[in-house]
């Protein structure tokens, strides 16, 4: 039998796994940023030393796969968060059952996630700035 102080020791331990996994989820978004911020300006910058715009349109289709993946993190960041509120709801003399399933984590839809502001208004911008761009080429290079 465990003591009433182990027992909160445990569920600590447990809420502990738990937030590094939030604290996972969210770094893995800010790489995923930082990686689309690259890839885009490669290929635009690629476009331009060729001086074809129609090379710049294709920036939009990592930018789109990024914000897509970016938004899968968010909505398991979101899941594990509610797991999170779940289990400090729960009784404090209860022993923790140390699982970490995102079965049995509340479910959050996958749109929401996507409309959210940290996706909307990373990648909205980005992609306005690279039909901006395209437009700009064409313009430039009369292609």
């Amino acid at each position: 039998m465990l003591t009433p102080e182990k027992t909160a020791d445990l569920r600590l331990k447990y809420l502990e796994m738990l937030q590094s996994l939030v604290t996972r989820m969210a770094g893995y978004g800010v790489s995923i940023k930082s990686y689309c911020i690259t890839v885009v300006t490669a290929v635009l910058g690629f476009s331009f030393t060729l001086q074809r715009p129609a090379v710049a349109a294709l920036a939009l289709l990592p930018l789109i796969t990024f914000a897509l993946l970016d938004a899968q993190y968010l909505r398991v960041e979101r899941r594990f968060r509610a797991l999170f509120d779940e289990i400090r709801q729960q009784p404090w003399d209860a022993a923790p059952s140390f699982e970490i399933n995102l079965k049995v984590a509340p479910k959050v839809p996958y749109w929401r996630a996507l409309g959210s502001w940290s996706i909307v208004n990373f990648y909205g911008p980005l992609a306005v700035g690279v039909i901006i761009a395209v437009i700009g080429a064409r313009y430039a290079y009369g292609k």
